[in-house]
Parts: C-alpha cells; structure tokens; sequence
C-alpha cells in the first residue's frame, strides 16, 4: 500500500507540474497578443495668411477696336491699282487704292481753261463799264449804257465764281481718285478686285480699316454693384466735385484689370474712360467702358475677356480653399488644438484668390489649420500635425 501511494503522489506531482507549465504558457501568449492602439494620424497644417486685400467688382465683356471705317469709293470709275496686302497694318496717309483719273482730270482742266476765259471777259467787261460810267458822268454818253454795261460786269464777275466753285468740285473729284487710310489700323479683305467699276450709283465699299490699339471693353454694371459704389465712395469722404463719373481723383481714372480665363499671359492695365450718364431701365445696368493700350496686338477684336474693376482694400485672413468643408450648417475648418487634437471651426468666407479662400470670421492668424489630411482628422482624436507655410503665390489670380 505505501508503494502505491508513492506512486499515486508522484503521478499527481507530474500532472500538476504539467499544468502549471501549460497556464504559464498561455499566460504568456496572451501578454503577446495584447491590443496596441495606432499612433496618430499624420496631418499638413497651416496657419492661416494674414493680408490686405482688394475688393474689386469682375465683368464679362467683349473687345471692340476703337475706329473701325469703311473704305468706299466716292466716284464712278475703274479700279487701277491696289497697294497694300489683305490684312497688314497701314499708317495714316497711306496710298491704299486708285481709280482711273483721266476723266476727271480732263474735268479740271477744261474747269480751269473757262476761269481764264471768264476772267478775260471779266477785264474787258470791266473797262467797258469804266469808261460808260465816265462818259455819262460828263454827260457824252447815256446812263442807260453805264447801268447795263456795269450790270454785264457784274454777271460775268458771278460767272467767274461760278468757275472757280467748279474747279475746286473738279479738283476734289480728282483727289477722290485716291484713296489713303484715314488712320492707322489693320485692313480687311479687298472687297473689289482691279480693273472693275466701282462708284456707279452709290459709293462702293472696298475694304475696311480697324484700328486695334488700344481697344475698348464694354459691360453693363448691376444696378446693385453700381449703388455699392457710391455708397464706399460717400462713405470716403472723398470730395467728389469737378470729377467725371468713373474718375477717383482730378483727370485720374479709375484702374482696371483685363485677363483672358484660362490664359495668365493676357493681363493688361487699363483705366475706365467712359461711364453713361443713366442706367438702362430695361436691363437695370450701367454700361461701363475701359480702354486698354494693345500696341503688341494681342488682343484681338471679339475676343471675350473679364474685366476687374478694384473698388477698396481690406484686411483678412487666407487659407487654402480646399480645406473649407461645407454640411447643413455652412463652412468650418479643422483646427488642431494646443493638445494636438481636432476642433471643428465655424467660418464666415469670401471671395477666392487663387487656391485661397477669404475667411473673415472664426480663424485667427495662430490657428493650425488642417489643409492636407482632412480625411484623416476626425474632432476630438489626436492628430501629428506637421506644419507648412502659406505661401503668396497660392493667392495668384
């Protein structure tokens, strides 16, 4: 019996020395496979760009040329000549078209041959008066022939008008012969070839001048936008008597900025030189119009452009528009706190400039706002925030 319980009580020992060996087994795996929480989510902040900006009103409006004039023919004849190539650039004077001048010159000196004939006849008509009126003065003559002899001068003095008033008609149909380029500009098409009759019945169009610098820009201005101004003009205290309306200061116009959407290379300076006297009561507008110089001929006639008129300056903050959320409630942002976790910020915003957006309420100049990463950020977790500076550029129009 002893040997027996001898076995029985190492049997037990072996067994219980298995089973300690097993919960420390799994003691340990279970310390293994304990749960480990990830590290924050990294994040691109940003503090938010304080600068001053311009307020400034932007219309859609049309280039138009200048001058544009029709080349026509203001008498009757062939077409001799055309001297210029279709659609180059002519200068004022310059000799564009001829019409066959024999006729007309032929005109003026058949014109000018009775003016000396009239003058002739004018002389001797003259002393025939001269000498009836001196012979009737010492009574050697009757009245009577002084009186028709001087009438007979007198008509022949009107006649001799009457000439010279026909050379000059003659002379002035002969310059029409040719044709020069009232100003500078760039020239159509010909819209009459050479040796076809151009003038008979009404004056023939030939070709058409558009004078392409500077260039005009017309829009109509909002009724609403319009009142807006005078009312920052009134609110100034800026004297505004003697001025045009569209000037800021004495013979100083109000600036504006062409661009061409979609093209950073057309931006061209500008100022308003004309603003209309009443607004349109069936458009509820005012039509406003820009000059612009176009020496380099860029701009081209027709083209649509947008027109930037700054109307004041104010102070704001900037931040990438992308980083402005919208839900039912309007925009926010993410912030990140002090303790590197995420708030949620209402704002007020305005206009874009570039890929910033105005934000006039709710952020201020210290604020680390979430501009990359907002997928990740969720208010009330932690985040590691990696901070990035604004730069000017990104507010580039």
């Amino acid at each position: 019996m002893t040997r027996l319980r001898l076995r029985r009580r190492a049997a037990a020992a072996a067994i219980g020395g298995v089973a300690l060996v097993l919960l420390s087994a799994c003691d340990g795996e279970q310390q293994k496979n304990e749960y480990v929480p990830p590290p924050p989510p990294e994040v691109q902040v940003s503090h938010p760009l304080a600068r001053e900006v311009t307020r400034e009103l932007t219309y859609t409006g049309q280039v138009t040329p200048e001058a544009t004039v029709e080349l026509r023919a203001r008498v009757q004849g062939f077409l001799e000549q055309m001297n210029f190539k279709e659609g180059q650039l002519v200068k004022k004077g310059d000799l564009l078209y001829v019409i066959d001048r024999r006729q007309y010159q032929a005109a003026v000196d058949m014109a000018a041959a009775q003016i000396e004939a009239t003058k002739a006849s004018l002389l001797g008509a003259t002393n025939d008066a001269k000498m009836a009126e001196e012979l009737a003065a010492q009574n050697a003559g009757p009245r009577i022939d002084a009186v028709i002899k001087a009438a007979k001068r007198d008509t022949i003095a009107a006649q001799l008008e009457a000439n010279e008033a026909s050379l000059a008609d003659a002379r002035l149909n002969l310059e029409f012969c040719e044709i020069h380029a009232p100003m500078d500009g760039r020239i159509s098409a010909t819209k009459v070839d050479v040796g076809n009759l151009v003038g008979r019945g009404e004056p023939t169009l030939l070709a058409t001048i558009v004078q392409t610098s500077p260039v005009y820009v017309n829009v109509d201005v909002s009724e609403a936008d319009v009142l807006m101004v005078r009312e920052l003009v009134a609110a100034s205290g800026q004297d505004r008597e003697g001025l045009q309306p569209g000037q800021v200061a004495p013979g100083k116009w109000r600036p504006v900025v062409l661009t061409v959407p979609g093209r950073d290379q057309y931006r061209f300076d500008g100022h308003v030189n004309y603003v209309a006297p009443q607004i349109d009561q069936e458009t509820g507008t005012l039509r406003v119009r820009s000059v612009f110089d176009n020496a380099k001929d860029m701009l081209v006639p027709g083209i649509f452009v947008s027109l930037h008129f700054p109307i004041s300056t104010y102070k704001t903050l900037l931040v990438p528009d992308a980083a402005l959320l919208s839900d039912q409630l309007g925009r926010y942002a993410l912030v990140v706190d002090d303790a590197n976790k995420v708030e949620v910020r209402r704002v007020k915003t305005g206009e874009r400039r570039g890929t910033l957006r105005e934000v006039s309420e709710g952020l201020s100049p210290a604020d680390r706002v979430i501009t990359l990463g907002v997928l990740k950020a969720r208010p009330g977790n932690p985040v590691t925030p990696k901070l990035v500076e604004l730069t000017d550029g990104a507010a580039a129009p």
